[in-house]
């Protein structure tokens, strides 16, 4: 004879809350996962959230109904993603490497999928934005441990080649800093002086100091690029932001010398110079490309009699993310990926215009705006599309967005 009371309990542990509480703890935890398993996250949500669709039917059909708003940004960016991924399987020189980035960016996509069609209540979302800083914040102060542990209890100078915080890279960890930076300091110039607007003047100071001990030259100058952006499209407040943006570049001709290597790649190689090169001898898949995930493996053989273009200091791969995107996905690639950074980015403004966001959370994603601003000037100088962290972090601002603007009926997001 069945229990009644044992669906009952099923239905409890596979429930709403229990989804949420998996996914504040993910958002705590991902940027601590060793990057190999990361994606595991995103699956692990992904079934958990398949037995709550499974125990609770009319969550399912609530899914559904929603589907039919703002379906145009999404449905496209979606399709095109889906579309072009099954082209580079099929055109790939290593179809198992181009499988291992297309299941990454799909656990990265389920993450995005919760929260926006699920997990968007307005008691909801406040706590999943904490837990995201709350992320970030622990990297940054776990890699302020590492360096204080070397200078002061070992006595020796500090090495950001070795020390990366959770990361492989120290320019990656930069870059992902660069993410939660101009949020928080948005939010805590926006709040008035409590507690929280303390945990994300924290959480940008983490931010900025971590960004400089990498020596990341690239994501120093984001910061500077970010603070003149941010003083333009928020706060009188932020001008004096300008002024250590302005210092900076006064100092500029100044030190020169120290940056005419900024656009080179190697003794007499700069970077345009290089990218030409390396198009060239792939022409003949310039318009389906090599495969989604075959760069290194591209460059690896490109570069055997140039072993001097291997030297990995200053960046995180010796090659552009347009670059990436081109020789991997083509130019119908190139060109869908920057349609769909379009619809997103243009969904991010169209959120903080809107009168039915909340205003906290417009300030927000104003700051959101601006650091995704600033890794398209990161993406043009260096690589990063395939780091599984900063995807989970895009993904997971991305799905707050939507799913709040779901909620509130927010169009054109």
């Amino acid at each position: 004879m069945k229990n009644p009371g044992k669906e009952d309990v099923m239905m409890e542990y596979f429930g709403r809350n229990q989804l949420f509480k998996m996914m504040l703890l993910a958002l705590v935890i991902y940027p601590m996962v060793p990057a190999a398993y990361t994606p595991w996250i995103g699956f692990s949500l992904g079934l958990f959230f398949l037995l709550y669709l499974m125990m609770h039917p009319d969550a399912y059909e609530k899914i559904r109904r929603g589907r039919r708003h703002n379906k145009l940004a999404y449905g496209l960016s979606s399709a095109l993603f889906i579309l072009w991924s099954l082209v580079s399987f099929v055109y790939s020189v290593d179809r198992m490497k181009t499988l291992e980035g297309i299941l990454m960016y799909s656990s990265a996509f389920v993450l995005f999928f919760i929260l926006k069609y699920e997990l968007h209540r307005p008691n909801q979302v406040l706590p999943l934005v904490r837990a995201y800083f709350l992320g970030t914040f622990m990297v940054g102060l776990y890699y302020g441990g590492q360096v204080l542990y070397e200078e002061i209890v070992q006595g020796i100078s500090f090495d950001p080649l070795t020390h990366t915080s959770f990361f492989d890279h120290g320019p990656v960890l930069a870059y992902f800093m660069l993410l939660p930076l101009f949020p928080a300091l948005a939010l805590y110039i926006f709040k008035e002086k409590t507690k929280e607007s303390r945990f994300y003047f924290l959480v940008a100071s983490v931010s900025v100091i971590s960004i400089f001990m990498t020596g990341s030259r690239i994501a120093i100058i984001g910061i500077f690029i970010g603070l003149a952006l941010l003083s333009l499209l928020y706060s009188l407040k932020f001008l004096l932001a300008l002024l250590p943006a302005g210092i900076f570049m006064v100092l500029i001709p100044i030190f020169s010398h120290r940056h005419r290597s900024f656009f080179a790649i190697s003794e007499g190689m700069g970077r345009i110079s290089f990218y030409l090169e390396i198009i060239k001898a792939h022409w003949s898949s310039i318009f389906f490309g090599r495969g989604f995930f075959t760069m290194d493996g591209t460059m690896t053989k490109f570069l055997v009699d140039r072993p001097e273009l291997l030297n990995l200091g200053q960046v995180n791969r010796p090659y552009n993310t347009g670059l990436q995107v081109l020789l991997e996905l083509g130019l119908v690639g190139l060109f869908i990926g920057g349609l769909i950074l379009f619809f997103k980015m243009k969904g991010i403004l169209n959120y903080t215009k809107s009168y039915k966001a909340q205003a906290n959370l417009k300030v927000m994603y104003v700051g959101v705006f601006v650091s995704m601003v600033v890794l398209l000037y990161v993406g043009a100088m260096d690589s990063y599309m395939m780091d599984p962290k900063l995807l989970y972090a895009i993904a997971a601002l991305m799905g707050i967005l939507h799913g709040d603007a779901k909620w509130k009926g927010i169009g054109k997001v």
